[in-house]
């Protein structure tokens, strides 16, 4: 038996998005041009969107991700059926990246490097919810109904990078940037139920499950950049990952008690050292950079190919009668995806530049897997997506040690899923399915530095 999990409406960020391909921007004036730089990136953001500009920029410096913390804002219409609506809100760091550029004197100078460290993915989370005022509408033998339901999260992605680029021509430049990646990913739900009924029975109902996922592997982008007399072009292709370690565990816990044989029931589970996967697909950007005087127009198309179903983790059959852990399936499977974008960047006077963009985001989801698929009730498939926009716009001001760039992003998504009224411990015959949506919001505040000095100090004999 496994219950809904009632505190649905904590869909964080990380679980409603997990395959969309532009949630995170890297380099400071890459992220007020919401990554659309393909074919004109300048910071030593190229090391993540074209390694080719490195060979092609004039003046690629030290640079400081900006320093940023965003606002999430979720929320939950027609929760658990009841017409009920509600939200939650979070305010914490975002992902930054640290980057800079050095020379092998042994090579000759037409070959340039840089190193960058990227937290590609970062959440931690730990909610909590709890209530005694669950509407009951017709179950009169029920007299009041507790519960209490925690979600942890966390997910890390870090990038270690090396990138080089060399000019084949003048206008004409290629490169390759190569990502050691570690990534970890841990999440557990603990859902408590208590009724009591008008004749005094206590029925109790306690789930708890957790899982992990550690993989250790590769990323490699191959880039081009060209530079016609009145504009940029670049390609970069995001070559599939390539896993080198990896390893899963999952542990279960059911137990239901008060109703007495043979409907009560004990279930406890763990196991380590199991087989996982972390599968990431081939992707294509095309870019452009059109000049206008002073200003820039930038513009960006890319595609990802789909991945077909697989297993993220592998979960062994039990021995038990009942056996509910072989009902669990972490499967996977994405759908090929378009992406579009574009920026501006507008020259106001020697100090001061000004830039606003947007760019879309579609969900690549066919399935997902996550923790909702193994909380949920046998015969619903939770596949949670949501297509988002991304707006940008900021600023960029020349002093004499450098430059600061400042701005704030903006990002919205919708989803809808279908969800039980009620959970099981009411032992309800006919539960009823209903539609839900989640709206979410996203606001960031940035800022960042680019110094041009650090260029100068990094040198590797």
């Amino acid at each position: 038996m496994r219950v809904f999990l009632i505190s649905i409406f904590f869909m964080p960020w990380w679980l409603m998005a997990q395959s969309n391909y532009n949630l995170e921007n890297f380099g400071n004036k890459s992220i007020l041009l919401s990554g659309n730089v393909t074919g004109s990136v300048e910071d030593l953001g190229l090391t993540y969107y074209n390694p080719a500009r490195i060979a092609i920029v004039e003046n690629p410096v030290f640079s400081i991700n900006a320093k940023g913390y965003q606002l999430n804002q979720y929320k939950l219409k027609n929760a658990f059926g009841l017409n009920r609506n509600l939200s939650s809100s979070d305010f914490q760091g975002v992902p930054s990246m640290v980057a800079g550029t050095f020379k092998i004197k042994k090579l000759e100078e037409k070959h340039l490097f840089a190193y960058s460290f990227l937290s590609r993915t970062r959440s931690n989370l730990d909610l909590g919810y709890s209530t005694d005022d669950i509407s009951l509408n017709n179950l009169d033998e029920i007299d009041r109904l507790a519960n209490n339901i925690r979600l942890k999260n966390k997910i890390s992605d870090e990038w270690f990078g090396i990138t080089w680029g060399m000019k084949i021509k003048d206008n004409f430049s290629v490169g390759i940037s190569g990502f050691a990646s570690i990534y970890s990913a841990r999440s557990s739900n603990d859902v408590h139920y208590a009724s009591i009924d008008d004749n005094g029975t206590v029925k109790q109902y306690n789930n708890e499950i957790s899982y992990g996922q550690n993989s250790y592997g590769l990323f490699w982008k191959l880039g081009l950049a060209y530079i016609f007399p009145k504009f940029e072009l670049g390609l970069n292709i995001d070559l599939p990952y390539i896993e080198v370690v990896s390893n899963g565990r999952f542990s279960y816990q059911e137990f239901l008690s008060g109703f007495g044989e043979p409907t009560d029931i004990f279930e406890y589970y763990k196991y380590e050292g199991l087989n996982a996967q972390r599968k990431e697909p081939l992707g294509i950007s095309v870019g452009a950079g059109i000049p206008l005087k002073k200003s820039k127009i930038h513009l960006k198309l890319d595609w990802h190919n789909g991945v077909p179903s697989y297993h993220k983790i592998t979960i062994p059959s039990s021995e038990s009668d009942i056996d509910e852990i072989s009902q669990f399936q972490f499967v996977e499977e994405l759908n090929q995806v378009f992406n579009f974008g574009a920026g501006g960047e507008f020259f106001i006077n020697d100090k001061y530049s000004a830039y606003a963009s947007f760019s879309t985001d579609f969900s690549a989801v066919k399935n997902n897997a996550n923790i909702f698929d193994v909380v949920d009730d046998e015969s619903t498939d939770v596949n949670l997506s949501a297509n988002f926009f991304h707006l940008a716009g900021g600023m960029d001001m020349s002093l004499k040690w450098g430059h600061l760039v400042f701005g704030v992003t903006y990002s919205h998504g919708h989803s809808s899923f279908q969800h039980n009224n009620y959970p099981k411990i009411l032992d309800v015959d006919d539960v009823l399915k209903n539609n839900a949506d989640i709206d979410y919001t996203r606001w960031r505040f940035i800022i960042g530095l680019d110094i041009p000095i650090f260029n100068y100090n990094l040198r590797f004999q």
